[in-house]
């Protein structure tokens, strides 16, 4: 069985008398697709499993989904009558990242700290407790998931996550770590809050953090955090590289320099225009 969607209108609403609740109910039909495949690994959702999924009752689902079909955000199968997002959606992220300044001013410098090591090279933002994947330049050989912008991961164990809640107040970090949920990604995924405060301190300290094996089997992945001109963090450069063609001691030597020239260079064209 399906969990349900965890906040309601009115949870989110609360004393705002300009919030509007079939907008919020609209959002979360949406954002069952994204729940089903990263909960459940489905690619189309029935009209059921968008109901579990988003806490509405069916009739409400029906009257949202056929909407959405009209104005072509998703796509319903006639045989199986099973709905999909549809392309219109894209129009979503081209606008936010066309918007984005910050990877304006990355994209260039990704491509080319991409070439050094021939490596993936990511810039990536905090959304809530999650880190978020805005721009990636993959690796040739790269899984076809890891080169999709959009992906979602826990900041908690995440290098870009470490580097950039390193750059912000140590009342907003604790208040990140506080909504995390510490479900671990693989069986080394540090989920004791100690060690992860530990970790934090030390990140601060370095200007930098190491995640060995924190999201994925045999990654080693290294971040360092893009500044604002009030030497806030506002986003990170991630580069993962894999074990065990790299070592440890390889990517201090050569991985955590990239990554902290790349976040400079890109901090310091940011910080000029101001």
């Amino acid at each position: 069985m399906m969990k349900n969607f965890p906040a309601s209108s009115h949870a989110l609403r609360g004393s705002d008398t300009l919030f509007v609740n079939s907008v919020e109910k609209g959002f979360r039909i949406l954002e069952a697709f994204r729940k089903g495949q990263r909960e459940h690994g489905l690619r189309d959702l029935s009209l059921k499993d968008i109901s579990e999924l988003s806490g509405l009752d069916k009739s409400a689902v029906q009257r949202f989904t056929n909407t959405f079909v009209v104005l072509g955000y998703l796509e319903k199968d006639p045989h199986s009558r099973r709905y999909s997002p549809a392309n219109r959606l894209v129009d979503f992220y081209y606008t936010y990242l066309i918007s984005n300044r910050i990877a304006e001013i990355a994209m260039p410098r990704l491509i080319e700290a991409s070439k050094v090591y021939d490596t993936t090279v990511n810039l990536c933002e905090l959304s809530g407790a999650d880190l978020l994947y805005i721009v990636r330049i993959p690796h040739e050989k790269s899984a076809y998931r890891a080169t999709v912008s959009g992906r979602r991961i826990p900041a908690f164990y995440s290098a870009g996550g470490m580097a950039i809640l390193s750059g912000r107040p140590e009342e907003e970090a604790e208040a990140v770590l506080d909504a995390s949920s510490f479900e671990p990604a693989t069986k080394w995924t540090i989920t004791d809050r100690k060690k992860i405060d530990d970790r934090l301190e030390a990140a601060r300290k370095n200007g930098y953090d190491i995640g060995v094996q924190q999201s994925l089997p045999y990654e080693i992945s290294t971040a360092a955090p893009v500044l604002n001109n009030d030497g806030r963090a506002i986003a990170a450069i991630q580069i993962p590289v894999y074990m065990p063609r790299w070592s440890h001691d390889e990517v201090v030597e050569k991985i955590v320099p990239l990554a902290i020239d790349t976040a400079r260079l890109i901090s310091g064209s940011l910080q000029g225009e101001v």
